[in-house]
């Protein structure tokens, strides 16, 4: 059986999985891809070689993955939800062990990330946007009120008075507030070696957004937003790719959140030369990697498809 890549939670994430795809044709064709989600109906199931329903997170042990490692010879897992992250950056070094390798930052970069109340307090003197868990201290009049954990963009709510804002926060988890601040929002991708050097860098701009997902995003060359996420996630060691979320007006810029992984509209970035996938597979085998990311303005439309599967 040949070798293969392990990709998690793949859902509906078919641009994700054609960018593995491609990584994989450049570097080893006879790779298989294996795509896990704990739905049976994932719609990504009818694109990869390999459909494994895995366990939810909950449930899934370090042996019961193993075990699942040696079946299909896994050698690589791209893990791409937030969620995922915790539990691979716990398990990272033993996979690596047994020749496994994983597209993780660390456990200690990942919970920066992950945990939105811990991001601020570790780097709010930084660049980090003001953000707590108790409204009054929040003294703006309008308000951001989101989950503390993970990506929490669905159940977000945007510029809502203090009333409406306490509202909100009773049918999360765990809610934080943050002021809302106007201005162009932007994401940028960003690849950190395993030498924690800052390799590559594109910052987009989000031009409409659906659900927490830019749905038509247009590459910027901001030179200063630029430097300042180098310099972020290099500081803080978020090793492989990472996005991080930025509102910039006339007064500056304001981090507002990182993601340690790669995004849903990171493909416009891998398009324009950020090969996240492909650099991850030759890290893993010790070989270099040449960074050349295109000069051009381009548009991403994301759109829903038809597929066709004859049998």
């Amino acid at each position: 059986m040949s070798k293969s890549i392990l990709i998690t939670s793949v859902g509906s994430k078919l641009a994700l999985i054609k960018a593995v795809i491609r990584a994989k044709d450049s570097f080893d064709s006879t790779l298989k891809i294996v795509g896990a989600d704990s739905n049976p109906n994932a719609l990504a199931r009818s694109v990869v070689d390999i459909f494994w329903q895995m366990p939810k997170l909950e449930n899934l042990s370090f042996e019961i993955l193993l075990k699942y490692v040696k079946k299909y010879k896994i050698l690589y897992i791209i893990p791409t939800r937030d969620a995922d992250l915790p539990f691979f950056a716990r398990y990272k070094k033993r996979l690596e062990q047994i020749g496994v390798a994983v597209f993780v930052a660390s456990e200690e970069a990942v919970r920066f990330c992950y945990d939105k109340l811990h991001f601020y307090e570790t780097d709010k003197d930084k660049w980090a946007i003001k953000t707590s868990p108790d409204i009054n201290q929040i003294q703006d009049s309008s308000l951001v009120v989101k989950e503390r954990f993970g990506a929490g963009a669905k159940s977000m709510a945007c510029g809502v008075s203090k009333s409406e804002a306490i509202a909100h926060a009773k049918k999360l988890k765990e809610s934080i507030f943050q002021p809302f601040i106007k201005g162009r929002e932007y994401s940028i991708d960003c690849y950190v070696d395993s030498s924690m050097a800052c390799r590559g860098v594109v910052v987009r701009s989000r031009d409409v957004v659906i659900d927490g997902e830019s749905k038509v995003t247009t590459i910027a060359h901001d030179d200063l937003l630029a430097q300042k996420a180098s310099w972020f996630v290099t500081f803080h060691k978020i090793q492989g790719h990472s996005v991080l979320q930025v509102i910039k007006n006339e007064k500056g810029s304001f981090l507002i959140e990182c993601n340690a992984r790669f995004g849903g509209a990171s493909t416009l970035s891998e398009y324009a030369g950020l090969k996240s996938f492909l650099w991850f597979l030759k890290e893993a085998n010790k070989e270099p990697f040449s960074v050349s990311i295109t000069k051009k303005i381009i548009k991403q439309i994301r759109k829903d498809e038809d597929v066709y599967i004859e049998s």
